[in-house]
């Protein structure tokens, strides 16, 4: 048994099928919660609104109830642009559960079995988005579309003589890209320092393999 964390673009108005899927797939300890973004663009096809889960059983079952719920309610769009899409957090990457699933009640509009009241509270006190700030908007969003990852070999890092000094997996320019386009969305400028600051921030504070990478996140702090 262990805890599963994601969402989907699923309509609030399924959220009582989706605790009977819940019963049917024997799934006694788990969070629902409702989510509703406003003039964004992101989980358009269901006019912003989607759901997070915090959901405890076997990896065996929740594959199946993952399974179940893409078709039941066609979760094959792309990072909530296109179509309905789902986005599930590989559990070996986790480092904090509590983390979260308090970043899974922020909003405080859940339902959830398992819990005790008090492990609830607790959730919502820690809770690291208690207002709705920009910063809070960037990082869940770099947080859930992992920009960052880059696909295929790995990127070549040079130095201000251009030579080779160091390699990663991961495109630190993909993600200072990203971190101004989200601001050009909000029509909100943003400078070079501002770009490398919250680029740090992320890296340093919510990137989910960050104490894997130190020594990606360093170089980037020296040298980039």
């Amino acid at each position: 048994m262990e805890y599963h964390f994601g969402f989907a673009d699923i309509n609030h108005l399924h959220k009582q099928n989706l605790i009977e899927m819940m019963t049917e797939y024997g799934i006694e300890k788990y969070i629902i919660a409702l989510e509703k973004v406003e003039g964004k663009k992101t989980h358009i096809a269901t006019q912003g609104e989607h759901i997070h889960f915090v959901i405890y059983t076997d990896p065996k079952n929740f594959k199946r109830f993952k399974e179940t719920l893409k078709n039941k309610y066609l979760l094959s769009g792309k990072n909530g642009k296109t179509g309905r899409y789902a986005g599930w957090i590989d559990t070996k990457k986790v480092k904090s559960e509590h983390k979260f699933m308090s970043y899974t009640v922020k909003d405080n509009n859940i339902t959830w079995q398992g819990f005790t009241d008090d492990e609830i509270k607790n959730l919502l006190e820690d809770s690291f988005q208690k207002t709705d700030s920009l910063i809070d908007e960037l990082m869940k969003h770099l947080l859930l579309n992992r920009f960052e990852i880059r696909k295929g070999e790995q990127l070549q890092y040079t130095n201000h003589m251009n030579v080779p000094v160091y390699q990663s997996k991961f495109n630190l320019q993909a993600l200072e890209i990203e971190i101004m386009k989200f601001h050009m969305a909000k029509e909100k400028r943003i400078c070079k320092s501002q770009v490398k600051n919250l680029t740090l921030t992320y890296l340093q504070l919510y990137m989910i393999d960050r104490h894997n990478e130190v020594e990606t996140i360093y170089f980037y702090m020296v040298n980039i």
